[in-house]
């Protein structure tokens, strides 16, 4: 018996998909997981399921827009695990984490030059907030609705 692991999401030019939205894509080591985002007018990818050498996530500014992708509608990232696993206070010690706030959530990411920039998951955009003072979650997952229920693409732990 064969088990296929099915994500829900369709096949969708890059230059088509809005700010906020999540894909999959073909990387170098396997596929990739982004959150499409914007930042000084540029369209960037923030990379969900890769890291730098200090735990941070990628950003990904040269992107190649006439390339088809997996658009995974729906796509929410939500804190994985209990309301315990949520810290509150600096968050400097944890990169990648999720941080919570103002109705929002916000990921940060370092570019190629090193530089951090923090966006807003729902919208894509580049934002002012700066994320350390706010309620975070460490564990955090994307997930997609499929069904009556919801499909977890990927969950995020700790560095």
């Amino acid at each position: 018996m064969s088990v296929e692991i099915r994500i829900p999401g369709r096949t969708i030019g890059l230059d088509r998909l809005k700010p906020g939205a999540c894909y999959l894509t073909a990387g170098t080591d396997g596929p990739d997981l982004a959150l499409l985002v914007v930042r000084a007018g540029r369209r960037e990818a923030l990379l969900l399921n890769r890291r730098s050498g200090d735990g941070d996530l990628t950003i990904s500014s040269g992107l190649t827009t006439d390339v088809d992708v997996l658009e995974l509608q729906g796509a929410v990232l939500v804190p994985s695990g209990a309301i315990d696993d949520i810290a509150f206070g600096p968050a400097a010690d944890a990169p990648a984490a999720l941080h919570l706030g103002d109705g929002s959530a916000y990921l940060s990411g370092r570019d190629e030059s090193g530089r951090l920039a923090t966006f807003d998951v729902v919208g894509g955009v580049a934002s002012a907030i700066d994320p350390g003072e706010l309620p975070h979650a460490r564990r955090w997952r994307v997930i997609v609705p499929e069904g009556g229920g919801v499909v977890t693409v990927y969950a995020a732990e700790p560095a």
